[in-house]
């Protein structure tokens, strides 16, 4: 064959795999799309995205530090600060509902301290007006832990599923996450605190857990920790099977995660606002990549 008819072929070649996309860039995994400015977000631990107010996220702080929500934009501008009238005792993540109520997780355990953790329900306030007052508390549920101190677990992601809430357990020693579901309706009341139903766990995530969100249809679950971000789905069994673990070494104090879309919003107790878009989560796949 002549040198130039092979150099034509290998060219042509070369063209076809550009054409296929395989000179394309790679979605970006971890995107920078904004930072919590306002002063009194000192440590953001949860966030959520409203489904009655397009574009608003609610975001809180973590413990020792006041009882108040604040309604932010995706690149962290403040729209609202509400005080909220229950004491932040260790609020770790927030949840929503589709009926207009959000719900605090007070279920931080550090070392386990604590005997008894509670979830509590406010009526998701219209972020254009200022409130009257503190938002006040419409429903608390509380749960305990076996008798003896033992069984004791922290907790820092928090979503609803199927009426109940559902904590995720933040492991230490290697064991995969345990999923615990704590009645709503009815609630458990403070003097009846219940025990946690444990309901699975999720594969593969052996790291702590720092943050957690279900999408608006129940499909998929996303979880943070300081090392990557997962997406899991839900199969026919009920069961959370891994989708997509999306890996990061530079962004190591992400305290929490939520749903935008099909995208994916995370908030770090640096300030930052990250966002990893629907491309970058699929294309990274069920199993860790290099970090």
């Amino acid at each position: 064959m002549p040198l130039s008819v092979f150099v034509s072929i290998a060219i042509a070649l070369v063209g076809t795999g550009l054409a296929q996309g395989q000179g394309r860039p790679k979605p970006r995994r971890l995107e920078v799309v904004g930072r919590l400015e306002h002063p009194a977000i000192r440590e953001a631990s949860g966030i959520v995205a409203s489904r009655r107010h397009p574009g608003i996220f609610w975001v809180h702080n973590d413990s020792a530090n006041p009882a108040a929500l604040f309604a932010v934009r995706r690149d962290g501008r403040l729209v609202r600060e509400y005080a909220v009238q229950v004491p932040n005792i260790d609020w770790e993540d927030i949840a929503i509902d589709s009926d207009g109520h959000l719900y605090l997780g007070d279920i931080g355990n550090n070392d386990g301290r604590l005997p008894i953790r509670a979830i509590y329900r406010l009526d998701e306030p219209d972020p254009s007006k200022p409130a009257d007052g503190p938002l006040p508390m419409t429903l608390a549920s509380y749960y305990r832990f076996p008798r003896g101190g033992g069984g004791r677990f922290d907790a820092e992601g928090l979503f609803l599923d199927q009426g109940r809430a559902v904590v995720v357990a933040k492991t230490f020693d290697g064991r995969e996450a345990e999923l615990f579901a704590i009645p709503l309706d009815p609630p458990a009341p403070l003097l009846r605190p219940c025990l946690p139903e444990p309901i699975g766990t999720l594969p593969g995530l052996t790291e702590p857990a720092t943050g957690a969100d279900l999408s608006a249809d129940g499909r998929r679950l996303a979880v943070c920790s300081g090392s990557a971000a997962r997406v899991y789905e839900r199969d026919r069994a009920g069961r959370w099977s891994p989708l997509s673990v999306v890996s990061y070494k530079h962004a190591a104090d992400i305290e929490a995660i939520c749903w935008d879309g099909p995208d994916l919003i995370l908030a770090a107790e640096g300030r930052t606002m990250y966002r990893i878009n629907e491309a970058a989560w699929r294309a990274a796949g069920p199993t860790p990549k290099g970090r």
